[in-house]
């Protein structure tokens, strides 16, 4: 599911981080090359900033100060990207403990180091939570969910090619 986070489609809605070109690149004009050191971070440019989508659920884990990057619907699959400030361990403590709180079931819960990411799955009726939790260097934190409904087995059909009663 993680890998869906990132290859699903759909209506795409991105904020990128907040950053000022170089004065000779505004002076330049948005066509001009400007030559950039390894060490130079590359800005992504700026965006609107994206709301938290309505169907978010109310019962999984956000953090208070988060700001939304990206958002994902596509065919029952969601997908939301955050960047909130902390360290992956905390965030991802602070996250079980919620999702545990608010009734959901914990199939997978991977904690790495602070400069590595985490991961966990959830199963709460027929819906599914996948959180992936990455840094992001400057002290961020990315958030990822990936959202689902898990449906029942469905019944075998017959072989007259209707489905089974």
């Amino acid at each position: 599911m993680a890998t869906a986070l990132s290859a699903c489609g759909g209506d795409r809605k991105e904020a990128a981080n907040v950053a000022g070109a170089t004065p000779d690149a505004a002076a330049a004009g948005t066509d001009a090359a400007v030559p950039v050191d390894a060490a130079d971070v590359v800005a992504e440019p700026a965006a609107a900033p994206v709301a938290l989508p309505e169907w978010f659920p109310t019962d999984v884990y956000l953090p208070a100060d988060h700001v939304v990057v990206e958002v994902n619907e596509d065919d029952g699959a969601h997908a939301v990207e955050l960047r909130t400030r902390g360290e992956v361990l905390n965030l991802a403590g602070q996250a079980q403990a919620a999702m545990l709180a608010a009734g959901w079931t914990e199939n997978h819960y991977s904690p790495v180091d602070t400069r590595g990411g985490a991961s966990m799955y959830y199963r709460k009726g027929d819906r599914s939570a996948t959180l992936a939790m990455a840094w992001a260097g400057d002290g961020q934190v990315r958030l990822m969910y990936n959202f689902a409904t898990v449906g029942g087995v469905k019944k075998p059909e017959t072989g007259s090619g209707s489905p089974a009663q």
